[in-house]
């Protein structure tokens, strides 16, 4: 690096961020580690929002980018690591806190462990007022590499808003524009296929808020076997096209297999009740 480059870009999308999007701003801006540049997309937002970003655009920390109609998460965050200039990116969602030394402890990793490509952390679960909530289980047990793949094939087991990667890697692999709400889960499949390393730092770096209108809250109210089968099969289907089906994609699609059973029971099942 140049010495005024910054050598990590947080990435944040955002749609009609709502009471949130301030305390998730301050909690980057108030981090420990400053070698840092904020990318914001505003997905057209129809509320306060893009007149609330506009406050900070005169700040050269931020870069704020405006969508004239929407695009989605998976786009813009394809967007936001084409347009950043760190080494490292940073992501970020609008309704989280980070921990005021999260990037301090991920940065230190990274520059430690050359062989990582990917650094990620614990969260912690509050609610619209920021009361906790409550922590994530897979999150936790899965604490290592080892672990992290042997998970990924049947569910997701790390927290996107929380982690630091390489931007080569991103723009490598990238995220898959066909998947809407788990862009990162196919993301971490592709890293875990071609043995890309994703590591965990075990202790928690984010405040994860869950509530009516967020992600995984509408994740929730669904089948559960019915999202992993609409992810599953978006990643198989990019593997077949792209011919990168090896031992590790045979795993996941085992899962998948067993998975689309019980999805037909499950289904079954609610149609008799």
């Amino acid at each position: 690096m140049d010495g005024k480059t910054p050598l990590v870009s947080v990435v944040m999308s955002v749609y009609n961020g709502g009471p949130w999007t301030k305390a998730a701003i301050e909690s980057v801006i108030h981090q420990t580690y400053s070698n840092w540049e904020f990318l914001i997309i505003d997905d057209a937002s129809s509320d306060e929002t893009r007149s609330f970003l506009a406050a900070y655009a005169s700040n050269p920390k931020f870069k704020i980018i405006t969508n004239p109609e929407q695009k989605g998460l998976t786009k813009n965050l394809n967007i936001g690591v084409k347009a950043s200039n760190g080494e490292l990116i940073a992501r970020m969602d609008a309704d989280d806190i980070c921990m005021p030394e999260r990037f301090a402890k991920q940065v230190e990793y990274l520059l430690a462990h050359k062989q990582v490509a990917v650094i990620s952390g614990f969260v912690e679960f509050i609610d619209e007022n920021g009361n906790t909530k409550g922590q994530w289980h897979d999150d936790r047990e899965a604490n290592s590499w080892m672990k992290i793949k042997r998970a990924l094939p049947w569910k997701n087991c790390i927290a996107h808003p929380v982690v630091m990667m390489r931007k080569n890697i991103f723009e490598k692999y990238k995220y898959n524009e066909t998947q809407r709400s788990s862009q990162d889960w196919d993301l971490w499949l592709q890293l875990a296929a071609h043995s890309v390393i994703i590591e965990k730092i075990n202790e928690p770096l984010l405040l994860y808020r869950v509530h009516s209108k967020s992600i995984t809250a509408g994740s929730l109210r669904k089948s559960a076997y019915r999202k992993i089968h609409n992810v599953i099969k978006k990643y198989l289907l990019l593997v077949w096209q792209q011919k990168k089906f090896n031992s590790f994609n045979l795993v996941v699609l085992f899962a998948f297999v067993i998975n689309a059973v019980k999805l037909f029971f499950s289904t079954i099942k609610r149609s008799l009740t």
